[in-house]
């Protein structure tokens, strides 16, 4: 585009700003402690929001870049490139380290070929509260240490079912005490058949609250695999999303109901991306729960009409 048009074509976007009559917004005026409050929220927003507020200016940069700042940032790594980059981060500076309180690690790809680096990043930073990461990640790290340092994180979500729950819970230094100071876990990739085994079924924990379980479009559900999860002292839900509509859906529901009044069937939307959910959770941790309690007695949603030929 001739530079004359992109000025032409910027002048009339930004029209607004050449009025006379145009006021800005007199952020920096705001008493410190607005300031601070409204920086908080936005850097919560994303990691890409707080990565932008820091390339304003150096006023902006100083404020956003306190370690302070950072526990509200929700840090997610969805690429090898990205894990190298923060493991480089965290070298450099060490001070930012027990100010990481939510951490994202799952990736697609080989899980071999990740597992250093997240085990790295997730044994360095031990204030964590929220932690998501693939359950072969979890045992070479934080189970398997040679002392217990992450405790206090409550948040867990493991991709793939498959937990072989007697390893952690009884063959690793620090698995069991680990997972009885859980207070909310999430299954995010769907179970299938080759999982109901004696070895999959969730034990008793003692801080357990909620769980949630991604079943895909599986139709069948096994009673066994939750009979000792059912016996946590604490526990108030298990929401179980699925793909399934309509009578496949209600089928789940009304079996799920039989296992434990605390169990409901939400639908789960194609258009879900479980890293935004993760995030979502973190800013209202109430959300996903009070959503599960609303649609738990809502009919299941019709079948999807096929699409028409052409």
């Amino acid at each position: 585009m001739p530079s004359g048009a992109l000025d032409h074509t910027v002048r009339g976007k930004f029209r607004y700003l050449l009025d006379a009559s145009y006021r800005y917004f007199p952020f920096a005026e705001l008493p410190v402690e607005l300031v601070l409050r409204i920086l908080t929220y936005a850097t919560a927003c994303s990691q890409g929001t707080y990565r932008s507020l820091l390339l304003i200016n150096k006023s902006m940069s100083n404020l956003i870049g306190t370690e302070k700042m950072l526990e509200g940032v929700s840090v997610i790594l969805v690429s090898e490139e990205q894990l190298n980059a923060f493991e480089a981060y965290l070298e450099k500076r060490p001070e930012v380290i027990p100010q990481i309180h939510a951490l994202w690690t799952i990736c697609p790809g080989s899980v071999q070929n990740i597992q250093r680096l997240c085990a790295s990043i997730i044994n360095t930073c031990t204030s964590i509260r929220a932690l998501a990461c693939h359950p072969t990640i979890l045992l070479e790290s934080v189970c398997r240490g040679s002392s217990f340092k992450h405790t206090h994180c409550v948040e867990l979500t493991l991709i793939e079912f498959h937990v072989t729950w007697s390893t952690f819970m009884n063959s690793s230094p620090n698995g069991s005490t680990f997972f009885h100071q859980i207070q909310r876990l999430h299954f995010i990739g769907a179970l299938d058949h080759s999982l109901w085994a004696t070895w999959a079924v969730i034990p008793k924990l003692n801080n357990l609250t909620r769980v949630s379980i991604a079943m895909g479009s599986q139709k069948n559900i096994t009673q066994a695999l939750f009979a000792e999860v059912v016996k946590s002292p604490k526990l108030k839900q298990v929401v179980i999303t699925t793909r399934l509509h309509g009578e496949d859906q209600q089928n789940l529901s009304d079996t799920v109901q039989e296992i434990d009044h605390r169990f409901s069937v939400i639908h789960r939307r194609r258009r879900w991306k479980e890293c935004n959910l993760w995030h979502e959770g973190l800013q209202d941790p109430d959300r996903f729960w009070t959503q599960a309690n609303a649609e738990k007695d809502l009919p299941a949603p019709p079948r999807p009409a096929p699409a028409a030929n052409t």
